[in-house]
């Protein structure tokens, strides 16, 4: 039973950590850089949902606003700082990645502090709860509500890239940037999109971790952490692969917090990082890679 009650409970938090790794790679098939910037970058903008919803009250009005300000965030990014390098330097792109996560930290330290702020959750009410005989497994509502979020994101973005025909581009520009240019694809607009995605994504995952975790400069610190971990278990190359990641991660973590014990979740974490980079270092789901580092 124990079992699968973890297993319920991981369901949920593997989903944001799923998304998570999404975001970072989607950014990375389609720029080429891992975004070491992506967890602050979605904590800024979730601070400033918390000020919008302070100042009104409105918990849609706040999402909204911090979801548009990251997507805005992530093209300035990308025109401002990526624009003059990409086509020079994948190593320098990454140097401005580690330089925003400090800037962003520095930043919300500066103008909010560093106490903890509550973000109301979305959806209060009773659990749900499922009786087996004489024992209950329990589901508490915001996490039905994240993982029902988690999994219709992933499904509007799938479809988006597979119909749409900026999915289409986004898809042509990560596959043959080259080729994309020959056949009229505006690549410089394809990636100032993918960063504005991507960075929403962020915003979207710091939104709803935020009621467990309070908002404050480090609280998508190990969020980030474990999104490239499940972009590591999944695949990079598969943006699909890395919410299964996600998924598989966030099981064995509360199946590592009940037989083990919490304190070694983030340690486990890093031994799967070393594990599959050593013994399948495309990932679960991935495909061998053509050599882009």
């Amino acid at each position: 039973m124990l079992v699968l009650q973890s297993i319920i409970l991981g369901i949920p938090q593997g989903a944001l950590y799923g998304l998570m790794g999404f975001g970072i790679a989607l950014i990375f098939r389609s720029v080429g850089t891992m975004n070491f910037a992506h967890g602050n970058a979605g904590m800024v903008c979730v601070f400033v949902a918390f000020s919008v919803f302070t100042a009104t009250g409105s918990i849609i009005l706040s999402i909204l606003c911090g979801i548009i300000v990251g997507f805005l965030l992530g093209v300035i990014i990308d025109k401002a700082l990526m624009g003059p390098i990409k086509h020079l330097s994948h190593a320098g792109m990454l140097m401005i990645t580690l330089g925003l996560l400090m800037i962003f930290e520095g930043a919300a330290q500066l103008i909010w502090g560093t106490d903890y702020q509550q973000f109301p959750e979305l959806l209060r009410g009773e659990p749900l709860i499922m009786r087996l005989g004489e024992n209950k497994l329990i589901m508490p509502l915001n996490d039905l509500l994240i993982t029902a979020v988690a999994v219709a994101v992933s499904i509007i973005i799938a479809l988006y890239l597979k119909y749409a025909k900026l999915g289409i581009a986004t898809r042509a520009r990560a596959q043959d940037p080259i080729g994309a240019k020959v056949v009229g694809i505006d690549t410089n607009m394809v990636d100032s999109l993918v960063w504005g995605i991507g960075i929403s994504i962020s915003v979207l995952v710091g939104i709803l971790i935020a009621p467990k975790t309070y908002i404050h400069p480090g609280m998508m610190g190990n969020m980030q952490i474990y999104g490239f971990t499940a972009g590591v278990l999944g695949g990079f190359e598969s943006l699909f692969g890395a919410i299964a990641g996600g998924l598989i991660l966030g099981i064995l973590e509360k199946l590592v917090g009940a037989y083990i014990s919490p304190d070694y979740q983030l340690s486990i974490v890093l031994i799967i990082i070393i594990i599959m980079l050593a013994v399948k270092p495309s990932g679960l789901f991935g495909k061998k890679s053509s050599g882009r580092v």
